[in-house]
């Protein structure tokens, strides 16, 4: 990339970053700090766009519309913690190109390094706004979904060899699930009490709450399909979807390959899983269930 491109990018950037920070800060899900720590952001990189759109002309990006709306989602779905990292990891790579340009055009050194502390600034103004439950309780969360889904996969799986009927296998996995979300929630109170950080009732609740929505979502297909062997892998997707979603947003917030750790989660429920499909065929026969199929 030539540095006529890079100072363009640089431009874009800034201007898109404008949007953003000006639209997240409308959002009303953010507390009143955090909202004004965006506002005081996008009008720090309105004059960063000023002042690199003084010398490369006119940047303005057809696309902020598009990226902006992308971030809205992104920020629904996975809350505002994981949406500032995002953008905070764009800040950092902002600053090593700043850097760059500072070792190409020492005239602009003053200029730039003012516009690098305000990036710094941005960070830890960002982090310091910061108040999310979600965040807070993530353990509790990560407890109850993950002990969900390797019980209901588990489950589901020893139905294919056990049931004929998705109702029943349904209603097995519904029910073992909501009396396991109700001991996991107890558990998680338990726990918590011996963490000073957290309010035992809380920490239940995102717990148990958690752990209901897995069991919720999974049981679903066995109550709308009525094919054991259909209803069996939309619970397999909707479960992998939900450790998608899990581990993206734990790779992000604590800089880890998403890649690893997704594997990992998958080939640890796809191993209960076979284990309890083998003893589901056992049982099924011993009790003389006449396997589905």
């Amino acid at each position: 990339m030539s540095f006529e491109s890079t100072l363009r990018r640089v431009c874009v950037d800034e201007y898109e970053a404008y949007h953003l920070y000006r639209s997240l800060a409308k959002t009303p899900i953010l507390n009143q700090r955090l909202r004004e720590v965006l506002e005081k952001a996008s009008g720090d990189e309105l004059k960063h766009y000023m002042f690199w759109s003084g010398i490369m002309g006119d940047c303005k990006s057809r696309l902020s519309i598009v990226k902006v709306f992308l971030y809205r989602v992104i920020l629904l779905l996975f809350g505002v913690t994981i949406t500032l990292k995002i953008v905070e990891s764009m800040e950092v790579e902002a600053s090593k190109i700043y850097s760059d340009i500072i070792g190409i055009k020492p005239e602009l050194r003053d200029d730039v390094v003012r516009i690098i502390e305000d990036e710094k600034r941005h960070e830890k103004e960002f982090l310091s706004g910061l108040d999310e439950g979600r965040i807070r309780y993530l353990g509790s969360i990560t407890l109850g979904i993950s002990d969900a889904l390797i019980e209901l996969t588990g489950i589901y799986t020893g139905s294919l060899g056990a049931f004929e009927s998705t109702l029943s296998a349904g209603l097995t996995g519904l029910l073992a699930g909501i009396a396991a979300s109700i001991s996991m929630g107890i558990a998680s109170y338990s726990q918590a009490k011996h963490e000073a950080l957290k309010n035992p009732k809380i920490s239940a609740v995102y717990t148990s709450t958690a752990y209901t929505a897995v069991v919720l979502v999974l049981a679903l297909p066995y109550f709308v399909l009525n094919s054991i062997a259909a209803a069996f892998t939309a619970m397999l997707l909707l479960a992998t979807t939900i450790v998608a979603y899990m581990t993206l947003y734990t790779a992000v917030l604590h800089s880890r390959s998403f890649l690893k750790e997704f594997v990992e989660s998958i080939a640890l429920i796809l191993g209960v899983s076979v284990l309890l499909y083998v003893l589901g065929l056992i049982l099924g026969k011993v009790v003389g269930v006449k396997p589905a199929g």
